[in-house]
């Protein structure tokens, strides 16, 4: 397997593009579209917060016959909480799109990010669809990689390639995300593609199987959005068949990129400038372990310790007791940047160089490890700063 440009055209049988429509207030890109030249094989993993956006529901219901050919993505806009007019703009643009391309409206999937509240500008986006389709091109990969950004810094794109069945395959995929994440489900808009010949069920499957592996596994403020959405589409232009064997390549290609992805959006959360790794070891169950290391991940406490780059391990102590893990106190053990701070529940003195020391880096290693069982967990995160609280004081004016 190796690592690739391309991003989520890097597969064979995909073009994208990006324009202003006049969505966001900058004069920046903010309509993206990922069409495949034919009908490819679709899956999707969505939030499962319950007040959901009306480009979730509609692409729920389209996709569950597990076909596709075009994704339309917007920031700037999240259409939710709009009722009924929110639905029938989503649909009018949705139309207008299959229109231009010349497909079947069920075969155009949806996704939607920014604003909570507001409704499309739909008169814009329609004025838009004709320059974006004619902008399609296996180039401007990274053209709908920027059209999908809101507070996000930079650009998440991805793509490897390996061979499976002595053909080259590609998965390749982009994805934004810097605030209101949190882990249930993918916590951002995602797409990923792939040359290879999947079946539905098998692509649907192991979609929610890397989602859980990765993107379910970060968090940067504890928040769950309304819109979050992962698609795949698969165009089978390889010609090399997921079978029998040949799953567990793809599934390490489709996890690679996913996790690559999902590092990029930790290390660009909104006003980050540390990121943080979170083990949980040694946990009764695959769940507790989970709770565990969530509870330390999101802990403002935890978070506002790394920004500072300040060893206070009591924090750590205090996010794994309200966890719900069961354990005994008394067996706990905690490192930091691999340095015992609790040995036996009793917290280890440090001279202060050695404190200073400890969380220079870039990146921080929180390791726990609670002696009540087998079962492990991992989160990743970044630092909670005052450019955080900056930014999001002030989002909606």
């Amino acid at each position: 397997m190796k690592w690739m440009n391309g991003g989520v055209t890097a597969a064979l049988g995909f073009r994208a593009s990006a324009v202003n429509a006049g969505i966001k207030r900058l004069n920046k890109p903010d309509l993206s579209l990922v069409v495949a030249d034919e009908l490819a094989v679709a899956a999707a993993v969505v939030t499962r917060n319950r007040v959901k956006a009306a480009p979730v529901l509609i692409s729920q219901e389209r996709i569950r016959a597990g076909q596709a050919q075009a994704i339309l993505l917007n920031s700037g806009c999240a259409n939710c909480m709009t009722g009924v007019a929110g639905l029938r703009d989503a649909m009018v643009v949705s139309r207008s799109v299959a229109g231009a391309l010349r497909l079947t409206e069920r075969h155009v999937l949806m996704a939607s990010t920014g604003m909570i509240g507001q409704r499309l500008p739909v008169a814009r986006m329609l004025r838009s669809i004709p320059a974006l389709v004619q902008h399609l091109h296996r180039a401007n990969h990274t053209s709908a990689a920027l059209g999908i950004l809101t507070t996000d810094l930079k650009p998440k794109e991805a793509a490897v390639e390996a061979r499976i069945h002595g053909s080259a395959v590609r998965v390749g995929g982009m994805a934004k995300g810097s605030g209101m994440i949190a882990p249930s489900m993918a916590t951002m808009l995602c797409v990923m593609t792939t040359d290879a010949a999947v079946a539905p069920s098998l692509l649907r499957r192991l979609l929610r199987q890397a989602a859980a592996r990765t993107f379910n596994q970060i968090t940067i403020d504890g928040d769950m959005s309304t819109n979050d959405t992962v698609f795949a589409l698969a165009s089978g232009r390889s010609g090399a068949r997921v079978t029998g064997a040949a799953q567990k390549p793809f599934v390490q290609m489709l996890q690679a990129v996913m996790e690559r992805l999902a590092l990029m959006i930790v290390s660009d959360g909104e006003g980050a400038t540390r990121m943080a790794e979170i083990i949980v070891e040694g946990a009764r169950t695959e769940g507790e372990a989970s709770r565990c290391a969530r509870s330390i991940a999101n802990s403002p406490l935890v978070k506002t310790m790394v920004a500072g780059a300040d060893p206070n391990v009591g924090r750590v102590a205090a996010a794994a007791g309200a966890s719900g893990a069961v354990f005994d106190p008394n067996r706990l053990d905690i490192w930091i940047e691999g340095q015992r701070m609790v040995v036996g529940g009793v917290a280890v003195r440090l001279s202060a160089a050695v404190s200073r020391r400890l969380m220079q880096g870039p990146s921080v290693r929180i390791h726990v490890h609670l002696h009540a069982g087998r079962a492990a967990s991992r989160m990743r995160t970044c630092d909670l700063t005052e450019e955080y609280v900056h930014i999001n004081a002030r989002y909606s004016t």
